[in-house]
């Protein structure tokens, strides 16, 4: 089971190298997400534990959240796994997400694990 205990179940990171937490963005369908996921320009496993705490401080807002991913230019396996964990986590809690923005570095690696299914938000 992924759920929120896939989020925190390791201790938690030191926050202070965290993207902008405090953005409030129109999601699609004009709604407001309550929450912004700023995946930055390297998601890799160097990364994960900063991305991890960021997500964590996220998944406290109500919702519906905004993931941008148009910034990543290097993404690797642990990167694609947190970023399933956080939409199925959503998908659990019943909360809505959308994307902002996908780069093509983030595309290719969902496509070649073939995760694609798994990040696409429900209507």
């Amino acid at each position: 089971m992924v759920g929120a205990n896939a989020l925190t179940t390791a201790a938690e990171p030191d926050l202070s190298m965290q993207p902008d937490t405090t953005a409030k963005a129109t999601a699609a369908g004009g709604t407001t997400a309550s929450g912004r996921v700023a995946l930055g320009s390297s998601c890799t496993i160097h990364q994960i534990q900063a991305l991890r705490a960021h997500m964590i401080e996220q998944a406290a807002l109500p919702g519906p959240y905004e993931i941008d991913g148009g910034q990543v230019q290097q993404i690797d396996t642990a990167g694609v796994q947190l970023v399933v964990a956080f939409a199925l986590d959503c998908l659990e809690r019943g909360i809505s997400y959308s994307w902002k923005g996908r780069s093509p570095a983030l595309d290719e690696a969902v496509r070649v694990l073939g995760v694609a299914a798994l990040l696409e938000s429900p209507a």
